[in-house]
């Protein structure tokens, strides 16, 4: 029965309409036809008058005349060569013979007879060679009637878009018709032929003559791997309309059955939108390895919605909604490290108006919780926030309001709702070389809290807390000329200091609906909260020192190099934590170092430092290096390190290394090293070639990979394509792989 399955869907494939919807572009380093090859863009009328030149001319009867050497026919946007031709003035005919050259703005054809009717804009030529514009295309026929420059019919044809003297790959068809108004072409008795070796005859293909879409068959992607088999899935689009497309994808598994997938886009004036969904029944996998199946036999499908509304100029609308069968859907199809490490589908609708001065938000979310020993997080039913600000007021005084009311929803915790309200007054101050900015909030909140029970460690269902955040924010901008290899820099000095004093208050009788640690880092130092939600203030009286220094192109303005270094030094101890008993006492936080330099235009170097003074040992670290070529080459190195300090649970140290390097105009190499330090562990290896000529590309890549850290078993799976430039691919897509996996890839 499955090899029937497979049978016939590599049946259905070969024999489908084929329309591709991916761009050709001619390569760099192709040669491309001379200028003239085509005439410019010309609108053929009816009133166009015909204009005949020639070395010899020779009246013969009434209205036919005769030229000779060197003829050249013009009408409007077309143009007939020829050495001799014979010209009916009444029926507009046109006879050539010799040398014969018939050419628009999209294609020339060359052949040893002509015939043109100048009236109806019809010719037909014999034995003819052709070169079309769109997709660089050229060919052969024995006949070739041209209809104007809406279409085209070929008779014993020959189809490529290879460069003269290369016929890697050739469509032979006993009729084409080209229709270059819908940009499509229609071959009949068609035989794929690669080095003149036929691969491949259907009575019926389409082709694209232009990048625009159209309904029909995409190419069959075929690969196996195993997770999933021998997998092979056949995509047919759908252009409904010019707002409006679907695509629709059945994919066979051997391992796992047949499972389709369907999506469809559309876009409205005012939304744009995408609707995915796939459905598997019932999963024929046993096991993976030596893990078995939890899902066996069971049916897998997902859903996703998304989105976009724009009401007017200042509303609008988000909507993403996710849906999973079970836990492991997305380990099992998604073959990515990141998705697969999912740990919640998001369930959002959000409403948002944009004043000049008040912005306005009305959010419903909650989460599909992929993790069995993970709580559900708290459903927002509803969020309202209202914000605003009035700058530069009377004395120069600024104003701002932050509103938030939330009601938060659980089956076996806690809930209630909490209303969070946070006037400020600020007084900014400074010119191009300082600046001075004192703030003054307070922060109002109120908790009317459900579901108390004997064993909650929530007595009161009341709770009301008011506390003041006072802060100064300063900075001072030096700058300087600078001559550094021959080149004129401007290099700078940015001191600031930032004090923020929020004083104490006791708030483990509240509960944490939305609120954690903030990750420590530069932004977070200069931030008047260490927690991200309101459930938690945390009490300060502490100062920020950092100190930035640039160095500037003055010539470009492009910055070369950026060096930050910061410090928060406390005046008392941190009471507030998320953890009751916790206590931070500290006098002084880590420092952080940041570093970003263009060395030059195809190489950068980031890093990034969190160091603790007192055990003098590194908690975060990472590095990247970058080199983006203008010829593709693409090569990134990073290495990430983050310490197990007690609270953070997910300690990591990382090494990764990837890159597209040109070998020349055709080859090029691509590979992935991700490697987990800390679990001595190869998260995806990836290696693989390109070869790229002017009217035919093959890649191959092998990959090794994991979609589960704690898991035993690896994937492996191997990647083949080869696409024929302006018809089409054929094999296992790896495009969108590749980009995931290796940045700067295109």
């Amino acid at each position: 029965m499955r090899k029937l399955i497979i049978l016939s869907a590599g049946f259905i494939s070969c024999f489908a309409p084929l329309v591709s919807a991916e761009p050709y572009h001619v390569p760099s380093h192709c040669p491309r036809p001379d200028a003239d090859f085509f005439l410019p863009e010309d609108a053929l009328t009816e009133e166009s008058e015909v204009d005949v030149q020639a070395d010899t001319a020779q009246l013969v009867d009434l209205g036919t005349s005769v030229f000779t050497g060197k003829v050249d026919v013009r009408r409007g946007g077309q143009q007939l060569n020829a050495n001799r031709a014979t010209y009916n003035q009444t029926t507009g005919q046109v006879t050539a013979q010799g040398d014969v050259r018939l050419r628009d703005s999209q294609m020339s054809i060359f052949g040893d007879q002509a015939e043109w009717s100048l009236n109806e804009d019809r010719g037909t030529l014999i034995d003819a060679t052709y070169q079309m514009k769109q997709m660089n295309a050229r060919g052969e026929a024995s006949h070739v009637n041209r209809q104007g420059v809406q279409s085209t019919q070929l008779k014993n044809a020959t189809y490529t878009t290879c460069m003269e003297n290369d016929d890697f790959w050739k469509l032979k068809a006993g009729e084409v018709n080209l229709d270059h108004e819908e940009g499509v072409g229609r071959a009949y008795d068609v035989v794929l032929r690669m080095k003149d070796f036929p691969v491949f005859y259907t009575p019926y293909i389409s082709f694209p003559l232009s990048d625009e879409r159209k309904s029909g068959f995409l190419i069959p992607s075929i690969g196996s791997s195993n997770e999933t088999g021998f997998d092979v899935s056949t995509p047919y689009y759908w252009n409904i309309a010019p707002q409006m497309d679907a695509t629709v994808t059945p994919r066979y598994m051997s391992d796992r059955g047949l499972m389709l997938n369907g999506e469809f886009r559309y876009l409205t004036s005012q939304s744009e939108g995408l609707i995915d969904a796939g459905f598997l029944g019932s999963d024929s996998l046993r096991q993976n390895g030596d893990e078995l199946n939890p899902n066996y036999n069971e049916d897998r499908k997902h859903f996703a919605f998304q989105q976009n509304g724009r009401y007017g100029n200042r509303w609008r609308t988000l909507v993403d909604y996710n849906y999973v069968s079970d836990r492991d859907y997305l380990e099992d199809f998604s073959g990515n490290l990141s998705l697969s490490s999912t740990t919640h589908l998001n369930r959002l609708l959000n409403v948002n108006y944009y004043g000049d001065i008040w912005n306005f938000g009305a959010r419903v979310q909650g989460y599909q919780n992929l993790l069995e020993d993970v709580e559900d997080p708290y459903q927002r039913l509803p969020q309202l926030t209202l914000r605003g600000l009035l700058p530069d007021q009377a004395y120069g005084l600024s104003y701002e309001f932050n509103s938030e009311f939330t009601a938060f929803d659980h089956d076996e915790r806690v809930t209630g709702q909490r209303l969070d309200l946070e006037p400020a007054v600020s007084l900014p101050m400074g010119t191009a070389g300082f600046f001075v900015t004192p703030r003054v909030a307070i922060k109002q909140t109120n908790y009317s809290l459900d579901n108390l029970s004997e064993e909650s460690q929530f007595d009161e269902s009341s709770i009301n807390r008011t506390l003041p955040v006072v802060s100064l924010d300063s900075g001072l901008v030096f700058e300087k000329p600078l001559n550094f290899a021959g080149n004129k820099m401007i290099q700078t000095l940015e001191p600031r200091a930032f004090y923020l004093y929020i004083p104490y208050r006791n708030q483990d009788d509240i509960p944490l609906f939305d609120t954690n640690l903030r990750t420590f880092g530069m932004g977070s130092m200069f931030s008047h909260d260490r927690f991200t939600g309101p459930d938690r203030i945390g009490d300060a009286n502490q100062v920020t020192v950092g100190l930035t220094s640039r160095f500037i192109n003055e010539e470009t303005g492009r910055e070369k190099l950026r060096m930050t270094l910061g410090q928060i030094q406390y005046f008392s101890d941190r009471k507030v934590n998320l953890n009751q008993d916790a206590r931070e006492t500290t006098s002084d936080s880590d420092y952080i170092a940041e570093a970003v330099a263009s060395i030059t235009k195809e190489w950068a170097l980031a890093g990034q430092i969190q160091w603790d003074p007192d055990s003098t040992t590194s908690n975060m670290s990472s590095l990247q290096l970058r080199y983006r070529s203008d010829n593709g080459g693409v090569f990134n190195i990073a290495h990430r390190y983050r310490r197990d300090d007690g609270v953070n649970q997910f300690p990591l140290e990382q090494a990764d290394v990837s890159g597209s390097l040109p070998i020349n105009d055709q080859w090029s190499v691509i590979g992935r090293y991700y490697r987990s330090l800390m679990d001595n562990t190869t998260l995806e290896a990836l290696a693989g070639v390109e070869y790229h000529s002017c009217c035919w590309a093959t890649r191959m890549v092998f990959r090794d990979y994991i979609n589960d850290i704690n898991a035993d078993s690896r994937n492996k799976a191997i990647y083949f394509e080869i696409e024929l430039k302006g018809l089409g691919r054929f094999g296992k897509k790896s495009e969108s792989l590749l980009e995931e996996s290796i940045r700067g890839y295109e």
